[in-house]
């Protein structure tokens, strides 16, 4: 069985690419987390209808809490734009 840090999870969905790469290297670089933009938009892939194509920001689960809680600060202040998965 994989461990957290090996399992990716989806932490913010973003109105568009540069934004969730945005939210990649402004904020979570910085703290050495690592964050991949999933890309639901594309119709090769096919989307669960509750959550409708859009750009994901994952990184390995074992960081997800302080990932959260960094995106939040950042979006509380307007720094980046997206909304937040729940922790």
């Amino acid at each position: 069985m994989a461990d957290d840090a090996d399992e990716m999870v989806e932490v913010m969905r973003a109105p568009s690419r540069m934004a969730a790469q945005a939210a990649i290297d402004e904020v979570l670089g910085p703290l050495g987390i690592d964050g991949f933009v999933h890309d639901r938009v594309s119709h090769a892939l096919p989307a669960p209808d509750a959550m409708p194509g859009a750009y994901f920001v994952a990184v390995p689960g074992n960081r997800a809490a302080e990932a959260i809680a960094a995106l939040r600060d950042a979006v509380t202040d307007g720094a980046i734009d997206g909304e937040l998965a729940e922790e």
